[in-house]
């Protein structure tokens, strides 16, 4: 197959085009190799065919130049150079951003399918850990391929492709997040499904990238470098710069060479190498387009403005170069001063290192914080505002409880949303009546009409009425069903609960997760609570008002007895929550306990503040429980980065999976009798115990797992169970059912 490959660089950049050529010349010495100059001229004696822009049959070529910053020129004109080389003859035409650098033959792409058009490499193929840059919110915004690489393979539909790309890279090849494109990358989104014949290629040997470097282990050895275990075919150094001795990349503030490992070899040798190809030489080469015709910089603001207005558009005519005195005016924002952006970016990086303790800040304090150093505002996602009509919240606003703890997360997702809401706390007299037309109750099926009841509403309020309720087993009692009737609808935490509740009611149930954040942090460690210093620590935390069965600490207790002897290092706390009105319960649970080597019980009740600090403390959580309807303590635990053991089943799965946390196996057993609500006959789980203890092992034994995890963990809390997250639901689905303003009633 006769194959082109080339790239794209303005004249500032001829020294990384030389040194991506040469490696390819190296490694893939049959393909033709061209390089498109933006403005330059031919270069003669060069080991590739250098294209001048005037050879590409751009439409109205003057305009196409200056609407276009330097970066979105460079690749706005991708589709004609791609239609120009095909036009030659060439059978495959490949395209590399200039700064990579191959190390292996690209053999992955010489027998691809018979009907292949498109060969793309996406930016990720393993999981983003936090919420910082490069996160897979910023990939989104990217696009999901890194179009450093594309290869294009002539097919009947090759036509229509090229012509697709052109018409959007005309006009909208632009770096505007807020709209939701970003240069060339963000339309090929859609490629696959446009077109038949796309192959997204997977192998984690291509585009490395500090974006990627997270997930994807570069092993450099005598032999050989390996990504994964599979063959380095080239690393891509996007925003390298060899005069920053110390980063990878001046995209990424917090990511130095030391961190890397061998893989600084590979950085140094690619420092070096351009500085072969003759840095000093081009690097402050002038960008002919960076002018109007009497020397007057362009700004970015000028080129945006031409964009935007037809009549400035008409004014210039066909060379809007020769038109300064239209764009008189327009500057960009001044850039910070070179003093202060280092300070920003050290004090950044010392903050990076602290991790751990910056997590534990609010995040909109940590974006803040974030932005305000790197002098760089994050897209926003607009908040939701409602204002002028609100809700009533009805709950244990002061109880220490689960149920409670649902109802102040409610009040702090309101709170995120801009949602109006006035709080009423059933365990408090109820002095003011309810103002607001819907009332929100955060209160189980057995007391719902019980707390209607005793609701004062307003004269003239409606009665809009929806149940927030937790129940943990896959099927709803028939006289718990009943107490849906008088509801408009019915919000389920976990999409478990919606699966038990929706099949025994006839009001709709929705799916509304929780937010979860973490409050007040005050110190409390295992070692105040019994376990000797020095020990990793399994935390496992329960309410014994909770059933005993149900929340099965036994369980924990045996996995840890399998998995740790006498000698080890591990301790597990097991912590149980309302011994006082329980004590039989207790003392049958310190009576199985006693003389167990390395397990610590204790009754103590702890401020919620306190509560936190002992999470935040501890080394990971472990529940066998055998059914959660949310699993609170859990994502709370996740929260903060802990590694969470726990049964594989039930409410907990919405935001436990196999990467983030450790889910344990488990098989679906009857219940031999009834406890309390729970009836005799109804399933639950029974955890497998061996799972649970390999498990524990493995979160002790293995540093890089127990960090992976933990930090995946914190990830999905922060990013899908947020208060801000779950205040958007409560707004769009309040809207939905014309019960805020803006709404529409369906």
């Amino acid at each position: 197959m006769r194959t082109a490959v080339f790239s794209i660089v303005s004249p500032n950049y001829r020294h990384y085009a030389r040194t991506l050529m040469a490696s390819v010349k190296h490694h893939q010495p049959e393909w033709e190799r061209f390089v498109l100059v933006i403005g330059g001229a031919a270069a003669p004696g060069e080991e590739f065919t250098t294209v001048s822009l005037d050879t590409l049959t751009l439409p109205s070529p003057r305009q196409f130049c200056f609407r276009y910053t330097l970066l979105e020129l460079n690749t706005a004109v991708k589709p004609w150079m791609f239609g120009h080389l095909f036009a030659l003859g060439f059978d495959r035409v490949v395209f590399i951003d200039p700064d990579i650098q191959l190390y292996g033959p690209l053999v992955e792409i010489e027998e691809p399918p018979a009907d292949t058009l498109l060969m793309l490499t996406p930016h990720l193929t393993g999981f983003i850990s936090g919420d910082d840059f490069p996160s897979e919110r910023w990939m989104l915004i990217a696009g999901a391929y890194n179009l450093g690489f594309l290869a294009v393979t002539r097919q009947p539909q090759l036509d229509a492709f090229v012509s697709w790309w052109k018409r959007k890279l005309e006009y909208q090849c632009l770096v505007d997040t807020a709209n939701g494109l970003y240069v060339d990358q963000k339309w090929m989104d859609l490629a696959p499904g446009l077109f038949p014949g796309v192959v997204v290629l997977r192998h984690d040997g291509y585009n490395v990238a500090y974006w990627n470097l997270e997930q994807r282990r570069v092993t450099v050895t005598d032999e050989g470098v390996t990504v994964n275990g599979q063959p380095l075919r080239f690393l891509h150094f996007s925003g390298f710069d060899p005069d920053l001795r110390l980063r990878v990349s001046r995209h990424h503030h917090a990511l130095m060479l030391a961190d890397i490992g061998r893989v600084r070899e590979l950085y140094e040798s690619y420092r070096t190498a351009l500085r072969a190809a003759g840095q000093e030489s081009f690097r402050h080469a002038p960008y002919p387009f960076a002018a109007f015709a009497d020397g007057t910089p362009i700004s970015d603001a000028a080129r945006a403005a031409y964009r935007q207005s037809p009549q400035r558009q008409a004014a210039c005519g066909a060379n809007p170069f020769a038109h300064p005195e239209l764009f008189k005016g327009l500057r960009d924002a001044p850039k910070r001063p070179p003093l202060a952006a280092r300070a920003g970016v050290a004090s950044y990086r010392f903050f990076s290192r602290a991790r751990p303790l910056v997590l534990l800040l609010p995040k909109g304090a940590r974006t803040a914080i974030r932005e305000v150093l790197l002098g760089r505002r994050e897209p926003r996602i607009a908040a939701a505002s409602a204002s002028g009509a609100g809700v009533n919240l009805v709950g244990y606003l002061s109880r220490s409880s689960g149920v409670g703890e649902s109802a102040r997360g409610f009040q702090r997702a309101c709170a995120a949303a801009g949602i109006p809401l006035q709080s009423i706390d059933i365990d408090a007299p109820h002095e003011t009546a309810a103002g607001h037309g819907i009332s929100i109750f955060h209160v189980n099926a057995d007391q719902i009409a019980v707390e209607r009841e005793r609701l004062r509403r307003a004269p003239g309020a409606s009665a809009d009425d929806i149940g927030v309720w937790h129940w943990e087993l896959p099927e709803l009692p028939a006289h718990l069903a009943a107490a849906a009737a008088p509801l408009r609808e019915i919000w389920a935490p976990s999409a478990y609960i919606q699966d038990a509740i929706g099949r025994a009611v006839s009001v709709p149930v929705v799916h509304m997760p929780h937010g979860v954040s973490i409050g007040e942090l005050v110190s409390c460690t295992p070692q105040e609570l019994g376990v000797p210093s020095g020990r990793f620590t399994f935390l496992c935390l329960f309410d014994l008002a909770s059933v005993v069965d149900r929340k099965n600490p036994l369980g924990a207790v045996e996995a840890f007895r399998r998995a740790f002897d006498a000698s080890s290092t591990a301790s597990l706390l097991v912590k149980a929550g309302g011994a006082e009105g329980h004590a039989a319960e207790y003392a049958e649970l310190e009576r199985q306990l006693r003389g167990i080597p390395n397990v610590h019980l204790t009754s103590r009740m702890l401020p919620r503040a306190q509560l936190n600090g002992l999470l935040a403390s501890s080394d990971a959580l472990v529940s066998l429980h055998r059914s959660e309807g949310f699993g609170l303590v859990l994502a709370e635990a996740m929260a903060l980065g802990k590694p969470v053991v726990a049964t594989g089943w039930s409410g907990n799965m919405d935001f436990m999976n196999a990467e983030n946390s450790c889910p344990v196996n488990y098989e679906l057993v009857p219940l031999e009798r009834s406890y309390g609500n729970y009836a005799a006959g109804s399933r639950w789980a029974e955890p497998d115990v061996a799972h649970a203890a390999s498990l524990m092992r493995r979160v002790v034994e293995e540093a890089e797992f127990r960090k992976r995890v933990g930090a995946l963990a914190a990830e999905t809390i922060h990013s899908r169970f947020s208060p801000e997250a779950a205040g958007l639901r409560y707004f769009r689905r309040l809207s939905l059912l014309g019960l805020l303003p803006g709404g529409d009633a369906r």
